[in-house]
């Protein structure tokens, strides 16, 4: 007959199927909690060195970017002297 190793066990007898399921799809969430997520925040927490200064420094520089223009577009920079009448 030649089931398929990854659904589990299957049997023929007299007509009735008797299915069995692998253990290894049973525990399919094993371990998730008590060991795979130490181990992913642990990682995480190695690389934010590398990500977090980056990260920072173009988000408050967007920020400035943004505040600035916002700036050139009001009236209290056109009354100073670098956004006088002439240009």
């Amino acid at each position: 007959m030649g089931g398929h190793s990854w659904f589990g066990n299957l049997s023929r007898i007299n007509g009735y199927y008797e299915h069995q399921i692998s253990p290894f799809q049973q525990n399919l969430f094993k371990g998730v909690f008590s060991t795979g997520a130490p181990k992913f925040a642990f990682r995480i927490g190695r690389q934010s060195l590398f990500i977090l200064p980056p990260l920072a420094f173009y988000y408050f520089l967007g920020d400035w970017a943004v505040k600035q223009n916002n700036y050139y577009h009001t009236k209290a920079y056109l009354k100073t002297q670098e956004g006088g009448a002439d240009h």
